[in-house]
């Protein structure tokens, strides 16, 4: 997991939040799944709050991935008894639910 955090530190140093630019979206995604999933060390932890206090499209990144989680959440809770269990267990181990 450090190992991850230096390349996010490196690779995020040059983000220009003010231009809404930011660098390898699919790393920060990668990083947002982790942070979800309660997996991202300290050190990545920090810098991703720090991404997505100072970066709108950061914070729409990570508020748009978590909404999604939350939406497919609901919709198993929901349909519990149309979906066959082992359907239901696997959606939520493929979204780490």
């Amino acid at each position: 997991m450090a190992e991850f955090s230096e390349w996010f530190k490196v690779t995020f140093e040059k983000c220009y939040c003010e231009q809404g630019n930011l660098i390898n979206e699919s790393k920060f995604k990668e990083l947002v799944q982790l942070v979800l999933d309660n997996e991202a060390d300290e050190a990545s932890l920090e810098i991703f709050e720090e991404k997505i206090r100072t970066c709108v499209k950061s914070s729409f990144t990570f508020e748009s991935e978590k909404s999604m989680r939350e939406q497919i959440r609901a919709k198993l809770t929901e349909h519990q008894a149309d979906i066959p269990n082992d359907l239901a267990q696997a959606i939520r181990k493929s979204v780490n639910l």
